[in-house]
């Protein structure tokens, strides 16, 4: 198991709306837990005072519309007729029929409080709400840690007035390309992370991602993983499961958040919105446009310099006027060199990699907390 904890990203800017973020959905996660824990109880109360009566009575009596309840009803008939072959007992089925129902009346009742904020259909509490609201510890703990990592490079890029409206954006666009290409009930704030995800990549697709490798008994050490490459495998995953239609996972919703974090991020650098550190920052656009410039020119056949000759025209001048051609050509002027990072390793065996610029300075080991000068190239 690969698990991420932390990006070579330098942060210029406090990300505190990212922490802010974090910090509602874990408290958003502990309301929704004592919600369910309460009406759990009420709920073992009234099926203990309702024990003999209808299920018409106890869906009546537990609080749930009659509408509701109907298609709780309809959907237990449906599945009731495809069994009817495997139980011909219709008592056996009747009462098979009455335990289902109960038994989604039970999750209707629990979920109660917070169902207007599941995303289950058009509503704007469901859009806004499921982003908030979390399956588990586990799925919470995944999604904040996550958050974390790609988060607070890109708040502390964007700035924080920006990026709490584009969160919450990026968190509707994934709902809704939930409700148009899976449907169903969905909750987590998986979509919107994955826009931030994509942000992230277009801003910062050559920076290494540290990783926790874990394997059978115990094993964990430490290594450093491409931010693209690792980002894309998460994609295909998700691309993979989309197709596959893999259960209890809203692919879709991770594919459309991440759709909109890249093309916010490259509008963003087109308009000038976002502008990137010249020496130690090259986005996805650049590394692009220099694979091309790069592709071009090896591609192009070139003679005597910059005078504009041809093969053809170098074999039909005579030597001298090619010597007073290429006499009054301007040298290339050597292009200047791009900054790199210094790489290098503390005393306690943590490896580094910080820009040029940070060159004979301070800083601080994350691995053995001690303060260390860095070396000066």
């Amino acid at each position: 198991m690969i698990i991420p904890w932390k990006v070579d990203v330098p942060q210029d800017r406090v990300p505190f709306i990212n922490w802010l973020i974090i910090a509602v959905a874990i408290a958003a996660f502990a309301l929704q837990t004592v919600s369910e824990i309460e009406q759990s109880i009420k709920l073992q109360q009234k099926l203990g005072e309702f024990k003999d009566g209808s299920a018409e009575d106890l869906a009546r009596e537990l609080g749930i519309k009659e509408k509701q309840f109907r298609e709780i009803e309809q959907s237990v008939d449906k599945t009731a007729d495809k069994i009817r072959k495997t139980i011909p007992d219709e008592k056996a089925l009747q009462r098979y029929k009455e335990k289902k129902i109960k038994e989604l009346i039970r999750e209707n009742f629990v979920l109660r409080k917070i169902r207007p904020f599941i995303l289950s259909g058009w509503t704007i509490k469901g859009l806004f709400g499921h982003m908030w609201l979390h399956g588990g510890i586990v799925h919470l703990f995944g999604n904040m840690l996550f958050l974390w990592i790609f988060g607070n490079a890109v708040c502390a890029k964007i700035g924080n007035i920006r990026y709490l409206p584009i969160y919450l954006g990026l968190g509707v666009i994934a709902g809704i390309s939930h409700l148009i290409f899976a449907g169903g009930n969905a909750i987590g704030a998986s979509g919107a992370i994955y826009g931030i995800v994509g942000m992230y990549l277009v801003f910062f697709p050559e920076n290494d991602i540290s990783c926790y490798l874990v394997l059978p008994f115990f094993f964990v050490r430490e290594i450093c993983l491409s931010s693209i490459w690792m980002i894309l495998f998460w994609v295909a995953f998700d691309v993979w499961g989309a197709m596959s239609g893999g259960g209890g996972v809203a692919y879709f919703a991770h594919l459309g958040g991440f759709a909109a974090g890249v093309v916010l991020a490259i509008v963003m650098l087109k308009y000038k919105l976002v502008v990137m550190e010249e020496g130690y920052e090259k986005s996805l656009l650049q590394l692009i446009s220099e694979r091309k410039g790069l592709t071009k020119y090896e591609s192009a056949p070139c003679y005597a310099g910059h005078s504009g000759l041809s093969e053809k025209d170098m074999e039909t001048l005579q030597p001298e006027k090619v010597k007073a051609v290429v006499d009054k050509t301007i040298p290339l002027e050597p292009a200047p060199l791009r900054e790199e990072f210094i790489r290098f390793t503390c005393s306690c065996g943590k490896r580094f990699k910080v820009p040029l610029k940070y060159a004979g300075k301070m800083a601080r080991c994350p691995g053995c907390k001690l303060r260390i000068r860095l070396p000066e190239k």
